[in-house]
Order: C-alpha cells, then sequence, then structure tokens
C-alpha cells in the first residue's frame, strides 16, 4: 500500500531519519529495537508513548 504522504515529505523525513542515525547511533538503535520489537502495538500508540501524548491506560480507555 503506497504512503499517503507527498514523496518530497517522504524524502525530507528519511533524511531526517539519516541525519538522527548519524548523530546518536546509540539512541538510534534504542529507537528502532523499541519499535521492532513491539512493532505489535501499533507504530501510533508507541509514538503517543515516546512524545508523553498518552498512558498505557488512556490507549486502552481505562484512564480516569
Amino acid at each position: 500500500m503506497p504512503a499517503l504522504a507527498s514523496l518530497e515529505d517522504l524524502k525530507e523525513v528519511d533524511g531526517k531519519v539519516k541525519e538522527f542515525r548519524t548523530m546518536f547511533p546509540e539512541a538510534f538503535r534504542a529507537i528502532s529495537e523499541i519499535l521492532k520489537r513491539y512493532r505489535k502495538i501499533g507504530y501510533k500508540n508507541i509514538i503517543k508513548l515516546l512524545l508523553e501524548e498518552s498512558t498505557p491506560e488512556k490507549l486502552k480507555g481505562e484512564a480516569r
């Protein structure tokens, strides 16, 4: 399934990812491992947790 983002946007993000990998190789490996290991949880959920936009309880609808 093709990405919804434009090719220009994808190339920009690819460049940023490569820049991040070069500048912070250990952090890149750690984040990559989290994404690979927990892929079944869903990238959007993982990103919400990484950005501290949500909690596990909120994602499950159990937050009060």
